[in-house]
């Protein structure tokens, strides 16, 4: 294990060694989003900045999830046993809560923008290609005999073509076994991979039970979909024990939970205190799954292959409007009456009805012929 944070640490961390922490340990993470969340004011303005960034907020988000549920399970406990911390309990709770709800809404604005920062919307703010991407629906046959001219001779048919995936398991499988994704496999890794699925859930279980230590054959890439299954099935089971009415989420405790006998509370608070874990494990699981699908999408797209791909559909592009340069000008003249300026149309457009009105009766026009007639003269 790497070095331990603590509340009181963060405020004199440098900026440079925070990231180095909360990069290498999920549990740091969570330390640093409770400080910044119970003593945000006393911490250097950095920090705070350093978790709203953008490479930063989902795993903010998940890290303040875990922190609420911790803290949800301690002031359940000590509420029971009347314990005198759980003001400061509670109001740590209600901070780190208070701050779960800002980190939703800016994750929720992050992948708005990065849906209309994204390839597909950009193009289809982009009036060229619109056009384009309309001419191909026109002349679909053409158009695929054209791709697979400049696939020939690129020599694509020669180059080995990436699998379909059924989901990013499997890829990670393929990546490590073709060494796009190093994974060296130690003893520990082997027994686990070898193991049964009643061994992966000892382990998983015995992992979120002990909050110091982690087993790290777990988190190996090819262990990611046996851990994934292991602790859904482990917060499947804790969830009745634990009187909640789904795994995903604590809820609140019945009202009537403060009047059973010691015995028969204390199992109920044991039982939350792990799902709480099994929980974190989650988020933690689904943030290592995270990082890797982002690896091997940034490493895909790099690749000999997917460029020779994206050159060639661009050299079929370039040749179908060079086939068709008279319906080419009709597309972009009926787009060229809705654009916000010259060759782009704008945003509130692109997932639109009037979008998908402009283009059936473009193509239906394409279809008929009657795109190559003059409209009418208006009567007066």
């Amino acid at each position: 294990m790497g070095e331990r944070l603590r509340v009181a640490d963060v405020e004199r961390v440098p900026t440079e060694r925070l990231v180095a922490l909360i990069t290498e340990s999920f549990d740091n993470l969570v330390t640093v989003a409770i400080a910044e969340a119970v003593h945000g004011r006393f911490l250097p303005p950095r920090t705070g900045r350093l978790l709203r960034k953008a490479e930063w907020r989902l795993d903010w988000q998940d890290a303040l999830l875990c922190a609420g549920g911790e803290l949800q399970v301690a002031s359940e406990r000590m509420r029971y046993t009347g314990d005198p911390r759980l003001e400061v309990t509670e109001h740590r709770l209600g901070r780190v809560r208070h701050r779960a709800h800002e980190a939703a809404v800016l994750v929720k604005k992050l992948r708005r923008n990065d849906f209309n920062n994204s390839r597909e919307r950009k193009s289809g703010m982009n009036s060229r290609l619109t056009a384009q991407g309309w001419l191909r629906l026109a002349f679909p046959g053409e158009y695929a005999e054209l791709v697979q001219r400049e696939r020939a001779l690129r020599h694509l048919n020669d180059m080995a073509e990436p699998p379909a995936f059924r989901d990013v398991h499997d890829e990670i499988v393929y990546a490590v076994a073709e060494g796009r994704l190093s994974a060296p496999r130690s003893p520990e890794v082997d027994a686990l991979f070898t193991g049964s699925d009643t061994a992966v859930r000892l382990a998983a279980a015995d992992d979120a039970k002990d909050q110091d230590e982690r087993d790290m054959a777990l988190r190996h890439p090819l262990m990611l979909k046996r851990w994934e299954n292991a602790l859904r099935e482990l917060g499947a089971v804790a969830a009745e024990k634990a009187r909640t009415e789904t795994p995903h989420a604590l809820g609140t405790l019945p009202h009537d939970f403060y009047a059973l006998p010691e015995a028969e509370a204390g199992a109920v608070l044991n039982a939350r205190r792990f799902l709480a874990a099994v929980q974190q494990r989650r988020m933690e699981c689904k943030r290592y799954i995270r990082q890797i699908t982002q690896a091997l999408r940034e490493r895909a797209l790099e690749s000999p292959y997917a460029m020779a791909v994206s050159e060639a559909k661009a050299a079929a592009d370039l040749l179908l409007v060079e086939g068709h340069p008279s319906e080419y000008a009709f597309i972009r003249a009926e787009l060229r009456t809705h654009e916000e300026h010259a060759g782009y149309l704008p945003l509130s457009l692109v997932s639109s009805p009037q979008r998908a009105e402009i283009k059936r009766r473009v193509l239906a026009a394409l279809t008929d012929g009657t795109w190559m007639c003059p409209a009418a003269p208006e009567a007066f």
